[in-house]
């Protein structure tokens, strides 16, 4: 009796059972598909399915409370819509006992089938096939269920395979078998890609306009994809640079399934392949407009900014033995040196950029009256240049626009369109590429002055990237050295150090620092064409 007692009181403690506990009742879901469009509308399939589901269930005494699917789904993944409602639905109605289909390559082909059959099996629900009527409640059925959707990855590993080789020799022959292009219409999407046909529309008339800026170099991705917005194009900004460094706007075929190779397209190419070489090369010939990301060596800040003096072929570098050097990239030429030493001479160069602390003061009071002076005159002139300016860049858009449109030849659009280019770089020359104003006059000033007494120190402390942009900011046309002579020469000055450095000797030939005879005529008065001080 006390034996027994015991027993009842630790029954509390006793294992549950591990055993699936499926549902019971008959109610049941259906699930049908098809995996293409194509089958969906063109074949019997999806209602062939739903009959078959309905006559098993009639004849088990089946009760169907609800049919999903009737649509096209790649059972690829299981995160088709239809798929997750009907699995949504099955956990929620606690009375759902089983998930019908035609056969078990219709419930799943993903590699995840038997992982989300035993999910279904926690919760108690089978899934039951027409076509391969087992019983899965038995170990037995299991084993059969799990080989049937073996087989139906197996076949999708094989159908893929299958694809993927057609789509590369489709590839290799020149057809493009992805979605079509932007800028391009494929008049026979429904067809095979050897029968694809593409037309070049409204938006890749444009976009032809786009490789011929960018192949100027006058404008940048931003201003380009804007300009061709206000022509009423629908390029999105995000996938310009994709876009513009396709090779199939050229005729040309590349893709990731072919990696490393490419291919003569059987297309119309949008731009001449010269027209395409010239607008992707445009960063490495200025590369003050837009430093490349790519190979970035810190020990060799001067990269594209030094060129050699004789024949003007910028400085690529490279390591030897753990040293690094500058040589020239134009064939041809063999010119190299050292890159501690040229960085050396440029250290030296800029630090002429510096003066002494007491002069600070005035040197900022007489460069903004010097710069004033020039100001007065120039705000007038820069006015009258800026409305010409403008005028001319609308008669040369609304030119392209007009060619784009068809309302003008090929032989006018190109007599006319040299002519306002023309109009438009003079015009642009005259005005000067970033003049100061009056209102950020004595910031510039102020910015410039704190640049030039630390410029060595800022130059040498600054990564790569804050290294090349101070470089372009004090000499806007990098450097040039002579290998012969082992100097280095700067063709041209931001205005501002160049008054910063001619104000501080003048200061210093004067002590008494009184300069009112070198007012307006001083040999140190900021020429035309001042450059702003930027942040770096």
């Amino acid at each position: 009796m006390k034996n027994s007692s015991a027993i009842t009181g630790m029954q509390r403690f006793a294992k549950t059972s591990t055993k699936i506990s499926w549902r019971s009742g008959n109610n049941i879901v259906i699930y049908t598909r098809v995996s293409s469009y194509e089958q969906a509308m063109l074949n019997t399939s999806l209602e062939s399915q739903r009959k078959s589901c309905q006559e098993f269930a009639e004849h088990r005494g089946l009760m169907v409370k609800m049919i999903f699917g009737g649509t096209y789904e790649s059972a690829k993944s299981d995160e088709r819509k239809e798929f997750v409602r009907m699995l949504d639905y099955v956990k929620r109605d606690k009375t759902i006992s089983a998930i019908l289909v035609y056969s078990y390559e219709r419930f799943s082909r993903s590699e995840n089938a038997g992982t989300l059959t035993r999910t279904l099996e926690s919760l108690g629900v089978k899934v039951l096939s027409v076509f391969q009527d087992v019983d899965v409640t038995t170990p037995s059925g299991k084993l059969q269920q799990n080989i049937f959707y073996l087989f139906g990855n197996y076949d999708n590993e094989l159908r893929k395979d299958k694809v993927v080789k057609g789509m590369v020799e489709n590839l290799r022959q020149g057809y493009w078998v992805s979605a079509t292009p932007f800028g391009y219409t494929n008049t026979k999407p429904k067809h095979k890609a050897r029968e694809h046909v593409y037309e070049i529309n409204k938006d890749g008339e444009l976009l032809t306009l786009a490789f011929k800026w960018k192949a100027e170099g006058k404008l940048n991705n931003l201003e380009i994809v804007e300009k061709l917005k206000k022509m009423g194009s629908t390029i999105n900004y995000k996938s310009f640079v994709g876009i513009i460094s396709n090779p199939f706007y050229c005729g040309y075929i590349t893709h990731s399934l072919i990696p490393g190779e490419v291919y003569k397209g059987k297309h119309v190419p949008l731009v001449s392949e010269e027209l395409f070489n010239r607008a992707n090369g445009i960063v490495s010939q200025n590369p003050h407009k837009g430093i490349s990301k790519k190979f970035k060596i810190e020990e060799l800040p001067l990269k594209s900014f030094a060129k050699d003096e004789v024949s003007l072929s910028p400085f690529t570098g490279y390591v030897q033995k753990g040293i690094y050097y500058y040589k020239t990239r134009a064939k041809g030429t063999a010119v190299n040196v050292r890159a501690e030493h040229l960085n050396s001479l440029f250290e030296t160069e800029i630090e002429k950029l510096n003066f002494k602390q007491a002069y600070e003061r005035r040197l900022a009071d007489l460069i903004a009256e010097q710069l004033q002076l020039r100001l007065a005159d120039k705000e007038k002139e820069q006015s009258v240049l800026k409305r010409k300016l403008t005028e001319a860049r609308d008669r040369l858009e609304k030119l392209e626009y007009r060619f784009v449109s068809g309302e003008l030849d090929k032989s006018l659009f190109e007599k006319y369109r040299e002519k306002f280019e023309i109009e438009v770089d003079q015009l642009t020359q005259d005005l000067g590429n970033n003049p100061i104003s009056s209102s950020n006059l004595e910031k510039a000033v102020k910015k410039g002055l704190a640049i030039a007494q630390n410029a060595r120190q800022l130059w040498l402390s600054s990564d790569y990237d804050d290294k090349q942009k101070l470089q372009y900011l004090i000499y806007p046309e990098g450097i040039l050295y002579n290998k012969q002579k082992d100097t280095v020469r700067t063709p041209r000055i931001n205005s501002i150090f160049t008054s910063i450095v001619s104000a501080a000797k003048v200061l210093e030939e004067n002590k008494n620092g009184s300069l009112k005879k070198r007012s307006r005529n001083s040999h140190w008065v900021v020429p035309t064409g001042i450059e702003p001080v930027s942040k770096v």
